[in-house]
C-alpha cells in the first residue's frame, strides 16, 4: 500500500512506476492496493492510497477502515508534508509524536505486515505563517528548518522501532533529492520520483532479501 498525500499520489503515478518495474525486475511479483486508482499511472497497477492534501491526522483518520478493506501486508507510508508546509504553531517532535503514533496504528491494525517509513522530500524557502489559537499567539516558522527537524525525529523513532524488533525500517527519501527536483517548492517533479522509487526498493531489498523464488509483494 503506498500511502500518503499528493506526493505518494505523484505525477502520472510518481515514485509507484519506477518501484513497481524494478520489483518485477528483482523477480518479486507485485500487486499495488488502496481505495484509490490514479488513471494517469504509466504501469498497470494503478491502485494506490495517496490522498492530496491530507496531514497525519487525515491519515489516521481514515487508516483502519482502508486497511480492513485492502489487507496489505507491506506500508509505504509518506507523510508529514501538509504538517510542515502550512499553518501551524507546532515544532518537529510535536508533529513527529503524531507521526509515531500513526505507525503504532498500522501496526496495531496489520501485525505482521511490514511498514517503509519514508522522510519527507526537503522544501524550499523561508515560509512565514501564524495560526492564532486561544490567546492569538502566532509562529514564524522557516518550513525548510521545520522539515529537517520532522525528518529526524521520525529516524529516531524508526531506528527505535528496528532495533526493538518490530517490522519498521527508515527509508531516507530527504537525502536523494534536493529543491532543485520540487516543482513547486514542494512536489518532486516526476523525474525526481525515480529516485524515491530507488530508496523505497534498496529498503525492501535490505528488509526481505533475496530467493530464487520470491514470494508476490502485495504492497498496500
Amino acid at each position: 500500500m503506498p500511502l500518503g498525500d499528493s506526493i505518494t499520489l505523484g505525477v502520472n503515478g510518481g515514485y509507484r512506476n519506477d518501484l513497481y518495474t524494478g520489483l518485477q525486475q528483482n523477480n518479486c511479483g507485485v500487486s499495488y492496493v488502496g481505495t484509490q486508482l490514479d488513471q494517469w499511472t504509466r504501469v498497470a497497477d494503478k491502485d494506490h492510497e495517496g490522498h492530496s492534501g491530507l496531514a497525519i491526522g487525515g491519515v489516521a483518520s481514515n487508516i483502519n477502515a482502508w486497511m480492513a478493506s485492502t489487507r496489505p501486508n507491506i506500508i509505504l507510508l509518506m507523510i508529514g508534508t501538509n504538517d510542515t508546509a502550512w499553518w501551524t504553531n507546532e515544532v518537529g517532535a510535536e508533529i513527529g509524536a503524531r507521526h509515531n503514533a500513526l505507525i503504532e496504528q498500522l501496526r496495531a491494525g496489520r501485525p505482521d505486515a511490514w511498514i517503509f517509513v519514508a522522510s519527507i522530500p526537503p522544501q524550499s524557502q523561508v515560509f512565514i505563517h501564524g495560526k492564532p489559537d486561544g490567546q492569538n499567539k502566532t509562529a514564524s516558522v522557516d518550513r525548510a528548518v521545520l522539515t529537517q527537524q520532522f525528518n529526524a525525529v521520525i529516524r529516531k523513532n524508526v531506528d527505535a522501532r528496528t532495533a526493538a524488533g518490530q517490522r519498521v525500517r527508515f527509508v531516507d527519501v530527504n537525502s536523494a533529492l534536493t529543491v532543485a527536483d520540487l516543482y513547486d517548492g514542494i512536489h518532486p517533479s516526476e523525474a525526481a520520483h525515480a529516485k524515491i522509487a530507488q530508496k523505497f526498493l534498496e529498503a525492501i531489498r535490505a528488509a526481505l532479501g533475496s530467493a530464487s523464488t520470491p514470494p508476490t509483494i502485495t504492497v498496500r
